[in-house]
């Protein structure tokens, strides 16, 4: 599918990168104010992380499917009513009077949210030149989880001093004010195709690269959004810090994955796509490391930082090669992406609330250390090109 453009990429990117903010600083709000919900509900933190689970399942799972309607019936018009979806549920987590509803209503968030990065992306992927889309995947990536870092930050403050429900309410509003923006976005020619939706997925999920990095997307999220799921939480029980103090922490994620979107289009030129993700393998370890031997906030703060920067260079890396699995339709291999990250993500996050039930903090760092570990050795292995 191609673009009928009117604005430059720069202009493009920023638009995109407006709408995944805000969807992702309505993802991961929830993540710094965990104490603060499970106090309000009168339940424990692993039973509270069943509402990350409730939107990050949902968000991974129907992106292949925003994928692969976007091709057809136009990204833009597609993002126009996620958009405004993710307005309505969120303002519906803000009204949630016991735990099981506010799970209903971060499905239902979940649900719309899904498709904002992934077609972001194919946009992205149909409208700018092959030598320039690293550059502009990265830059856009730093955006949406600057949105997480600072959503974070914020959401500390929220809990803190007013209620975590004002937190849901100031997104939503948020996310209505960027509905004229998206007006701008370049109109859709679609291209056509005889495939039905798992005839596709089949195609794509079997091509050379598709069995490489697929797999690959689930083990990150998996892994590394499960990690960073816990952050909060593990910075105010067990280093003692309050919500703001946690806020401002974990919002240096955000800051990091800002500066290495930066900084990917070039690393990935100099270094290649398969050392780049084994340099962000290599990052993320050391977080795991980190919090698992030296649980103080000090060195929670590197840990974090390194994190950010760990994330965006797999995830950048992924998104750009999977460009490349379909020439006509890029909706579709970037969702899969997606399905990938977040699907994993959810999968990681429930196993996080497994081991924090059955262990503590430092048996959910080793674990997903160990899980790291392999995934560096397996990458190690594969070939990209």
């Amino acid at each position: 599918m191609n673009c009928i453009r009117s604005i430059t990429d720069k202009q493009l990117v920023l638009i995109l990168g407006l709408a995944g903010f805000i969807s992702a600083a309505d993802n991961w709000i929830v993540s710094p104010i965990l104490p603060a919900i499970a106090a309000g509900f009168a339940v424990s933190i692993a039973q509270v992380g069943i509402i990350l689970t409730a939107y990050l399942i949902p968000y991974g799972i129907m992106q292949p499917v925003y994928g692969y309607i976007s091709d057809r019936w136009g990204k833009a018009k597609i993002l126009k009513w996620i958009v405004f979806g993710l307005a309505f549920g969120t303002i519906g987590c803000a009204i949630a009077p016991s735990l099981w509803v506010l799970c209903l209503w971060r499905l239902i968030t979940g649900f719309f949210a899904a498709g904002v990065i992934a077609v972001s992306l194919a946009m992205i992927g149909d409208t700018v030149a092959l030598s320039d889309r690293q550059k502009y995947v990265g830059k856009f990536m730093g955006i949406v989880f600057l949105g997480q870092g600072l959503s974070v930050g914020l959401g500390g403050i929220f809990a803190n001093f007013i209620s975590w429900r004002i937190a849901f309410i100031s997104f939503a509003v948020l996310t209505i004010c960027i509905l004229p923006f998206m007006q701008k976005l370049p109109k859709d020619v679609s291209t056509p195709t005889n495939y039905s939706f798992f005839n596709e997925v089949k195609q794509v999920t079997l091509t050379p690269k598709g069995k490489v990095i697929f797999p690959l997307a689930l083990a990150t999220g998996f892994l590394l959004l499960g990690l960073y799921s816990y952050l909060g939480a593990f910075f105010h029980e067990v280093t003692g810090l309050n919500y703001v103090q946690v806020g401002l922490i974990v919002m240096c994620y955000g800051f990091a994955c800002l500066l290495a979107g930066h900084q990917i289009g070039n690393l990935g030129q100099k270094f290649g796509h398969q050392k780049t993700i084994l340099l962000g393998g290599f990052l993320a370890l050391s977080t795991a490391l980190i919090l698992a031997s030296l649980p103080y906030w000090p060195a929670g703060l590197l840990a974090t930082v390194s994190l950010g920067f760990g994330y965006i260079f797999i995830q950048s890396t992924l998104a750009t090669i999977a460009f490349d699995v379909a020439t006509e339709h890029k909706g579709l291999p970037s969702a899969l992406i997606g399905l990938g990250l977040f699907g994993g993500g959810g999968l990681g996050t429930a196993f996080g609330s497994f081991l924090l039930s059955w262990g503590n903090y430092q048996t959910l760092w080793l674990c997903l250390a160990s899980g790291i570990a392999l995934f560096i050795v397996a990458t190690s292995k594969l070939h990209f090109d």
